[in-house]
């Protein structure tokens, strides 16, 4: 067993042309021991054509008779026996050499092929003995010629039982932490070996004499180079779409778990991008189809365009947070896809207030889709929407308040009726206008419009009835209600003078009393 320290003339070697082993990432899935073509078929990785072909038949006359149970016994035995098309679609894999040889590459070899009827720990892992077989492949591990035979198959056998206890406790209703670390521990030791067999010519030469001797023209030594390039990349896409599917169910737990096995694992020789575009690519075509396909069901039926809104809403965060999950919370790709859903889900809202009239309904909407916008090109045009929509809202709030306001003002009565009129209904009115609109031009027109129509009253209680109380009274009012400085300014003048009137009556009486004493 041989491998070498400084290997960055292979690392940008296979970073370069692992894309070219399309059949490899094709099968590197959370499924990849799941859907092994040996372990359904109960077939060993060296078995011939003429094994394959009699082992087949038997197979399927046993499941069309319902009896496939009993001879599905190999290694790693599905609990669920495999249907007849299961096993149809295996043997066809068997069938092309170029996955055959995956599948045998992701599977269990003896020490020798051709000789694993009579490989002890084969023999023991189909019996079930796990155990055994783990033994017999540890005390080996350190053999100059056949440890990487064993190193290859503790690391299939630990990444097999991982995905499959993760499976067994992802099913249940809480994944504890000695489970999690029990199954972390799995996962490492497989790494630990992937990473040895990365880069050990020795175990690559095997590949390639295998190669030769399943003597195959469609299968050529050019096709061992290339797995052994995109072998890392493969490894990472396990773990990534693992996190990318925890993340979707929404335990983002063990989702950073699996990303943090992707980052750590075959460092230098994987291509961590080119991994992390491979598996977010499903999830980003589905949130863009998504996107249209939200359009279509507004233009239909706008009525469901709060729903629809809210769905999409709530699936892009779900896609977003997977992207932070990889490529960090401030990245390029999250804020262009954030930008794009923004600028989709804001036509929703101005469609349906088109088509509706509902203020409200589509403020509400509009600041959940401005919560996506990151850039200011993005964000400006939703706050100019809002900011029209609320003001409409806004005025439609004020409007009792404003025809209360004009019935005063056109009042027949006097002054202090005028007033009394304005305190008993239309204060009432401006208070039930300010919930929630206080900051707003249509309440500061508002209160500005109360102001002038109670100065008026006090204007005329003074000019016309010489009512010095109502007309303090309402230019109190009047103070507290303005809001535009010209405004206030003039209602500051009044009440000098008012008050000045004041305390010259005051003064006048005070001067009648003296007078009315002496006499």
């Amino acid at each position: 067993m041989s491998y070498s320290g400084d290997d960055s003339h292979s690392a940008n070697t296979q970073r370069s042309s692992s894309a070219s082993c399309k059949p490899l990432l094709d099968v590197a899935t959370p499924e990849l021991f799941r859907t092994n073509a040996f372990r359904i078929t109960g077939l060993r990785v060296d078995a011939t054509t003429r094994e394959i072909a009699k082992h087949t038949d038997k197979l399927k006359m046993m499941e069309e008779l319902g009896q496939g149970k009993s001879v599905h016994t190999g290694a790693f035995a599905l609990k669920t026996p495999p249907s007849v098309d299961q096993i149809r679609e295996a043997i066809q894999r068997l069938k092309e050499p170029e996955q055959r040889i995956i599948d045998e590459f992701f599977w269990f070899w003896p020490r020798q092929f051709g000789q694993s009827a009579s490989d002890p720990a084969i023999l023991a892992l189909e019996a079930g003995d796990a155990d055994t077989a783990l033994e017999i492949w540890e005390s080996l591990e350190t053999h100059p010629s056949e440890g990487v035979v064993a190193i290859h198959n503790i690391a299939v056998l630990w990444q097999c039982m991982a995905r499959e206890w993760e499976r067994h406790y992802s099913k249940a209703d809480e994944f504890t932490k000695e489970q999690r670390a029990e199954v972390d521990t799995l996962w490492r030791g497989s790494f630990k070996r992937w990473e040895i067999l990365a880069v050990d010519d020795l175990f690559w030469a095997k590949i390639g004499a295998r190669i030769k001797e399943l003597d195959d023209p469609r299968l050529t030594a050019g096709f061992a180079r290339r797995m052994r390039a995109a072998l890392p990349q493969a490894l990472d896409k396990i773990n990534a779409e693992l996190a990318v599917r925890y993340a979707e169910s929404g335990n983002m737990e063990s989702a950073r778990v699996h990303v943090a096995f992707m980052r750590e694992s075959n460092a230098g020789l994987d291509n961590i991008a080119a991994t992390v575009e491979l598996v977010l690519a499903p999830a980003t075509a589905r949130l863009k189809h998504q996107l249209e396909k939200a359009k279509e069901r507004v233009e239909k039926n706008v009525s469901e365009t709060a729903v629809v809104v809210r769905e999409l809403l709530s699936s892009a965060s779900r896609t977003l947070e997977i992207i932070a999950l990889f490529l960090g919370k401030d990245s390029d790709r999250e804020h262009e896809l954030s930008d794009e859903i923004a600028v989709v889900c804001r036509q929703l809202p101005i469609s349906y207030h088109k088509a509706t009239g509902d203020d409200r309904g589509s403020i509400d909407l509009l600041n959940l889709v401005i919560l996506f916008a990151e850039s200011n090109e993005t964000r400006e045009p939703i706050e100019k929407n809002l900011k029209i929509l609320t003001s409409n809202l806004a005025f439609k709030r004020m409007e009792p308040a404003h025809k209360l306001l004009k019935a005063v003002q056109d009042s027949v009565a006097l002054p202090s009726g005028k007033l009394e009129q304005f305190i008993s209904k239309v204060e009432s009115a401006i208070a039930s206008a300010a919930i929630g609109f206080e900051g707003t031009d249509a309440y500061s027109d508002l209160c500005d419009g109360a102001a002038i129509v109670l100065r008026e009253i006090g204007l005329a209680a003074w000019n016309e009835h010489q009512d010095l109380a109502a007309a303090i009274s309402a230019n109190k009012l009047a103070c507290y209600y303005v809001k535009d400085a010209l405004l206030r300014s003039r209602l500051d003048e009044d009440g000098k003078t008012l008050r000045y009137m004041e305390s010259q009556r005051a003064l006048e009486a005070d001067q009648q009393r003296v007078s009315n004493k002496k006499k």
